[in-house]
């Protein structure tokens, strides 16, 4: 959903359906059911804040913030969503820390290549807990399946080539950690021509994503695919 005019009394809004809704939709066997929503601030500049004043600020952003249009591609429909936080006193927020950001993987027939294995970990706040309600016990792991799997997952969503996995905590304590297991599928080399890097047809350049199912917090991991 987003904004088409605000600059009158009259406030227009443009409601879509995801690519994934549209299908949910069409199935027509009462799978599609409206649960929840949320609502997300991408737009918003909080620098105007900090120059102007709250006050002032507010203003500025309420009535010269562009406002996107609603997007039918859910992965770039929302990336900042807004959460209601009991702690008031929370002065920031939670990161994601990896262990590796760039992994590379060599194109072998069993496909079970141990550096594609990797770990993400939810870190507090500085001297701060993780407000319950943004305490990640899942994370959400989308990939091009063209070219990578997820261990013996099973996916949740696919929407084209992009496979959407669950993976649940692995430590349970003050940190959330999280073991993901990415493998490299058996590429051809058609598939190195054709996807491979302008420079360099031997390597294949595609990105991991992992995202939070509660805070919303987002890792891109670089995986890089060598032909033998």
């Amino acid at each position: 959903m987003g904004f088409l005019a605000n600059d009158t009394n009259n406030i227009i809004l443009d409601a879509v359906l995801t690519n994934e809704g549209r299908k949910r939709l069409a199935a027509n066997n009462g799978s599609f059911q409206i649960t929840h929503f949320v609502f997300g601030d991408d737009e918003v500049d909080y620098k105007m804040i900090q120059k102007y004043g709250r006050t002032v600020g507010k203003e500025k952003i309420e009535k010269n913030t562009p406002v996107l249009e609603a997007l039918t591609n859910s992965n770039i429909e929302r990336d900042n969503l807004l959460v209601s936080l009991s702690n008031d006193g929370l002065t920031s927020l939670s990161t994601y820390t990896v262990s590796s950001e760039d992994i590379t993987l060599s194109n072998t027939v069993s496909r079970a290549d141990a550096s594609g294995l990797f770990t993400v970990q939810q870190q507090p706040p500085s001297g701060q807990s993780i407000p319950s309600e943004i305490r990640d016990s899942m994370i959400i792991v989308s990939l091009n399946s063209k070219f990578l799997t997820l261990g013996n997952n099973t996916p949740f969503m696919q929407d084209g080539n992009t496979k959407y996995y669950f993976v649940a905590t692995s430590a349970k304590g003050d940190i959330p950690t999280f073991q993901v297991n990415i493998q490299n599928k058996v590429l051809t080399t058609a598939d190195f021509t054709t996807f491979g890097a302008t420079s360099d047809k031997t390597t294949i350049k595609t990105v991991v994503r992992v995202q939070g199912r509660m805070s919303g917090l987002n890792k891109d991991i670089q995986v890089t695919l060598n032909k033998n």
